[in-house]
């Protein structure tokens, strides 16, 4: 079995032969024709395709002896590699003549090539058509062995009559006619006039027609050369990079040489050979019909991908094309005579599966996106259009910025690219509108917890009589109760605590002045009660302030708070009525002042009153 490694290095030489043949025939003409050539089953196939066709004998003899020339040329310069020769030391070819556009060779010649130590063109001979003068052509000539001009139309009208199956054109037939001296004395042995007789001496006949007029059934068999130079062909053209044309001309030449084959008979004595061939040529057929397939797949899914973009499902379906078009191809046997055109469109058909399968993912993902984002763009309008708390504006700022985030991964070249273009405008002005009332509420909640916060700490220093503190609290929470915006879930509450504040704020205010007084307490009173003039003497606790009047002055403080029906002995000494009005005066002053009741005793600790500072005079219960 052939290595890999010898397989390339068989196909290096015979590209590079072909290359040379042509380089060498390109000399010789200037209207050259193009030349291909491959090697197979032991043979060098060497294809000449010309503009037009060598539509006489002669033409096609000069155009043998051409391209023979080259060929020999070349090969005698060349180094061949090693197991190409038989082992007689020759190199068998096969050469075809095809019009340039077309399926099928018009002409194919055999030919023998050996090494000449010398060689001459002039030496050169040609056979059209008799093969037994192959081996009398001394080594290094020229001998090309024709085959049927035209294996296209032998294929196509299997009705033509052909060498094969016209009996009377073939030298090597036995003459049917020599059996007819014994056909005729059957013949007057049978009850002719009989229907019966006749009918089953028709049948005979007819059968004996029928078997005679099969093709290949006396000496060569034509049909299956021309099937061979079909599958030959249709191999040729698969070479390189075949255009979609070129392959169905492939598949219509091996389809032909399928044909040609199954229509030789089981009696013929080529029977067996021919169908080791068709079997072979309907593998080919059968593997090139894979191909074609995974053509016809991989044209669907270029076609259906053109113009992009499209939504997910098209993308599926490309996908799915081009993995039937893969799956096809991996049909096709690696000891194919198809395996390198397979796998060649098998790489270039994997990697456009790969390149959709991105793409599809891609649009997939954008899909994704944007759904995402529609779908959190209705919970933020919905959330937009309910929200009263920080809590809830939140919320829908958090849903806004996420439906920008989606929109914002949609890449250009997607199907939700110019949907997701127009969202992502109008999203990002709700963004900025419900950030900017997150803000709001912010800074409303954070005045709102401000004030609370001052408000219990001017609550506290109240009740420890803390209170320059207390107002500096109450002060602060006013302050930021005024900061909360209108609008805002605060607000109302912020509006509805200001006046109880205020009030806090001025009773506050009103203790530190009281409290202030009271550390000059002593001071005061000792002004109001002098020691030296003896008018009273004083006492006091946190709750209220004692003073004791002496004689006369208890008396006068008596007439001085009643009313004049109830003042009884009016006090004549002018001094003494002078100095006990002012000292009402100061005692309402003094009281007003500290905010303490002030009770009056008479010298011997009798009740008289008390001064009440809430209500700005004198009660006589205690």
């Amino acid at each position: 079995m052939t290595s890999s490694s010898s397989i390339t290095l068989l196909d290096r030489f015979v590209a590079t032969l072909e290359g040379r043949i042509q380089k060498v025939i390109n000399q010789t003409k200037d209207d050259a024709p193009t030349v291909r050539c491959r090697f197979q089953q032991g043979r060098l196939l060497v294809l000449s395709e010309d503009p037009q066709i060598a539509s006489t004998a002669p033409g096609r003899d000069q155009r043998f002896r051409t391209l023979a020339l080259a060929i020999s040329q070349v090969l005698n310069e060349t180094d061949l590699p090693e197991g190409i020769l038989t082992s007689d030391g020759v190199l068998p070819l096969r050469l075809y003549l095809r019009q340039l556009g077309t399926s099928s060779p018009y002409a194919a010649r055999n030919w023998k090539w050996q090494r000449a130590d010398k060689f001459s063109s002039s030496g050169a001979q040609v056979a059209s058509q008799d093969t037994n003068h192959e081996s009398e052509v001394q080594a290094g000539a020229l001998v090309l062995v024709s085959s049927p001009t035209r294996p296209a139309q032998d294929a196509t009208d299997e009705t033509t009559s052909s060498p094969e199956t016209s009996v009377t054109n073939s030298s090597e037939q036995v003459p049917s006619w020599q059996r007819w001296p014994v056909l005729q004395a059957i013949w007057q042995d049978w009850p002719w006039r009989s229907v019966v007789g006749l009918t089953a001496v028709g049948i005979v006949l007819g059968g004996m027609a029928y078997g005679i007029s099969r093709p290949c059934l006396v000496g060569s068999c034509n049909r299956r050369q021309t099937a061979s130079d079909l599958s030959q062909a249709a191999l040729m053209q698969l070479q390189g990079s075949p255009t979609l044309n070129e392959v169905e001309l492939a598949h219509a030449d091996l389809l032909k040489a399928v044909r040609l084959l199954s229509r030789i008979p089981p009696w013929s004595p080529h029977y067996d050979t021919a169908q080791a061939e068709l079997l072979r040529y309907r593998t080919q057929l059968s593997d090139l019909e894979w191909i074609m397939a995974a053509q016809q797949n991989a044209t669907s899914a270029a076609e259906k991908s053109q113009n992009p973009p499209h939504p997910v499902p098209v993308w599926v379906e490309v996908h799915l094309l081009w993995q039937k078009a893969v799956t096809n191809l991996r049909r096709v046997p690696e000891d194919s005579p198809l395996a390198g055109f397979a796998q060649q469109k098998r790489a270039e058909y994997e990697a456009n599966h790969e390149t959709i399968g991105k793409r599809l993912s891609v649009e997939e993902k954008a899909e994704s996106n944007l759904n995402a984002a529609l779908q959190a763009g209705q919970l933020a309008t919905t959330q937009t259009q309910n929200a009263t708390t920080l809590a809830e504006w939140s919320v829908a700022q958090r849903e806004w910025q996420r439906a920008i985030n989606a929109l914002s991964r949609i890449p250009q070249g997607t199907l939700a690219y110019e949907d997701a273009r127009s969202l992502l405008e109008e999203y990002r002005v709700q963004l900025v509108e419900t950030r900017t009332a997150v803000n709001l509420e912010k800074a409303g909640d954070r005045a709102h917890q401000t004030a609370l916060t001052s408000a219990a700490a001017a609550q506290e220093a109240s009740r420890n009589n803390q209170w320059t503190l207390a107002v500096d609290q109450w002060r602060r929470a006013i302050t930021h109760l005024r900061q909360v915006p209108e609008e805002t879930a605060h607000y109302a509450d912020a509006q509805a605590r200001l006046d109880t504040y205020q009030t806090s704020l001025e009773q506050a205010q009103s203790r530190l002045q009281q409290a202030a007084a009271r550390q000059t307490l002593d001071a005061d009173l000792a002004e109001l009660c002098p020691i030296d003039l003896g008018i009273c003497t004083f006492s006091y606790t946190s709750q209220q302030i004692n003073l004791t009047l002496r004689d006369p002055y208890d008396s006068a403080i008596r007439q001085s708070i009643s009313p004049p029906s109830t003042q009884g002995h009016l006090i004549q000494n002018t001094s003494v009525v002078e100095q006990t009005h002012q000292l009402v005066q100061d005692i309402m002053r003094l009281g007003n002042q500290v905010g303490l009741p002030i009770v009056l005793y008479d010298t011997e600790q009798q009740f008289i009153a008390r001064y009440r500072p809430e209500y700005g005079g004198f009660v006589k219960t205690r």
